[in-house]
């Protein structure tokens, strides 16, 4: 399957891939929390770039999304040197916010081992304030949303965290 994506392809989901790198691993010998969000973020690089909202973007200086909610769930410990694959797919956005999902599992041996929902902020470089996402990343966006609202949502999205709350499979 290509999931290489064009004006006409929308991945469903977007694939990304990496590995737990050993300035990953903390005292217990697995990948340290902290980087599990570095493996998102190599995972959403896939999505950003075909919305034209990746790193190349914010390299040219006029603005960039930035993190500014996050929610992950960590479900099975990952080791040193284990291949990572992360899939993300588009829950919403509006003209200043983009909204996404993600799962990052083992890849050989294919189990997931986190889950994580993602609010980014389109900002400006020169102010540093919110500003609006482009139009053709708006329409790029339209896209595809029309092919991941279809997505059936796990319980993980929009959950609460607290004692009572028990994960689904």
């Amino acid at each position: 399957m290509n999931d290489t994506p064009t004006a006409a392809h929308v991945p469903d989901p977007y694939y990304g891939y990496s590995e737990v790198k050993p300035g990953w691993l903390d005292a217990n010998g697995h990948m340290n929390v902290g980087h599990y969000v570095s493996a998102f973020d190599d995972g959403s690089c896939p999505m950003f770039d075909d919305i034209g909202l990746g790193w190349d973007y914010t390299e040219a200086g006029e603005a960039s999304v930035f993190m500014v909610s996050s929610s992950i769930d960590f479900r099975r410990e990952l080791r040193a040197g284990a291949p990572l694959e992360m899939t993300t797919r588009l829950l919403g956005y509006d003209r200043r916010r983009i909204h996404v999902y993600q799962e990052l599992f083992h890849r050989e041996e294919g189990y997931l081992a986190a889950q994580a929902e993602f609010v980014f902020m389109h900002v400006s470089l020169r102010s540093r304030g919110v500003s609006n996402i482009p139009p053709a990343a708006m329409q790029r966006l339209a896209e595809i949303h029309a092919v991941h609202v279809g997505f059936k949502r796990p319980a993980f999205i929009g959950r609460s965290i607290g004692l009572d709350w028990k994960p689904r499979s």
